[in-house]
């Protein structure tokens, strides 16, 4: 079974009037809906889905030479897929989360990120807003 992710992050300036007056509701060049948007699928994912508020996501691999690091983020919500090779987190900081829709029907999640702060993306399905994103990683 496979679950279809889709992230928006919104235009905070968007003018739903504008569009409705302007463009028959839609977007145009002027007045964008979404400023990107990722979509992907998890191939992996069983429709058993798990929400998690209240432990900190854990960000690890190597930099450079073989150096490693560990930094625990707080204040996510983590959507933990189980599959059969185990459980794969979607991770979003709580400051840019506003909204989320899970279809287990149709095997979707879509999530809605506000703009009002920078959002990093440092691998894919990990969302994390650049105020609480660790400072040696910027680079």
């Amino acid at each position: 079974m496979s679950y279809s992710i889709q992230v928006f992050l919104k235009n905070n300036s968007f003018s739903e009037e504008y569009a409705q007056e302007k463009h028959e509701g839609k977007d145009s060049p002027e007045n964008i809906r979404y400023e990107w948007e990722d979509e992907f699928r998890l191939t992996d994912a069983s429709d058993v889905l798990e929400i998690v508020r209240d432990q900190p996501f854990v960000l690890a691999g190597e930099i450079g030479e073989g150096k490693a690091f560990h930094y625990e983020i707080h204040d996510v919500i983590q959507f933990i897929f189980h599959g059969e090779n185990g459980p794969t987190a979607i991770v979003f900081s709580e400051k840019c989360l506003d909204e989320y829709i899970i279809d287990h029907d149709h095997q979707k999640l879509k999530v809605y990120l506000n703009d009002d702060e920078v959002v990093e993306n440092p691998v894919p399905g990990v969302y994390i807003v650049l105020s609480a994103f660790p400072k040696e990683l910027r680079n």
